[in-house]
């Protein structure tokens, strides 16, 4: 029997390889998927503090805040695509700057929250002006996450009992076995994200996709 565990992994799993490989190109959708995911995993690391404090613990009370979240974050993200495109980049600069800077310039402690903030500020600035580039960085940069299995289910539960961020800290270079070797799957996942996005702008692809998917629209010459 298949555990509730091992499907919300499928899961994660699925939708990171949609967003390494069809990110950009799904314009919006891909934002909205983006926000209903950050909605729903902050909702599910945050919301047993939360409903605790107002005496509405249990499965459903979590649920419901897990999928309203997602709701949130999706409808907020359909908004406006620039302006969208920058949150998801905010958090995916304040989560490079948290696992990837912070570790090489600081010795941890408080000294990584400001280099955070900083690459925080610096992804949503690329998010408005690049837009583009910033969606499809952050889209192969999340969806490798997810698809390498380095954002997992049991990480996001950690995270929530915790509470803390840390076992949400991706590892750019930590393997992964696959077949017997030891595979760097993640930097990889994301390197042919990038490359298959940037194939399918190139290719015009991005545009006919656009033009068949109800509500979509093609990205600007940004980034």
């Amino acid at each position: 029997m298949i555990s509730t565990v091992g499907l919300a992994d499928g899961g994660l799993v699925v939708a990171g390889l949609v967003l390494v490989f069809f990110g950009a190109a799904l314009s919006v959708y891909a934002v909205a998927l983006l926000g209903f995911l950050l909605g729903a995993g902050g909702a599910y690391t945050v919301a047993p503090a939360l409903l605790g404090a107002v005496g509405s613990e249990g499965v459903v009370g979590l649920a419901v805040a897990v999928v309203a979240g997602g709701l949130v974050g999706a409808a907020l993200a359909y908004v406006a695509l620039s302006f969208a495109t920058a949150v998801p980049s905010a958090v995916v600069g304040a989560y490079v700057g948290l696992a990837v800077v912070a570790p090489v310039v600081t010795d941890g402690g408080l000294l990584r929250y400001p280099v955070a903030a900083l690459g925080g500020l610096a992804g949503a600035v690329v998010g408005v002006t690049l837009t583009k580039f910033a969606l499809t960085f952050v889209t192969s940069f999340f969806g490798a996450a997810l698809a390498s299995g380095a954002l997992s289910a049991s990480a996001f539960r950690a995270a929530r009992e915790g509470p803390t961020v840390e076992p949400l800290l991706v590892d750019p270079l930590a393997t992964t076995p696959v077949a017997g070797a030891a595979v760097p799957l993640f930097a990889a996942l994301f390197v042919i994200g990038l490359l298959s996005q940037a194939g399918l702008f190139r290719l015009g692809w991005v545009t006919r996709l656009a033009a068949v998917l109800p509500g979509a629209r093609a990205l600007d010459s940004k980034g």
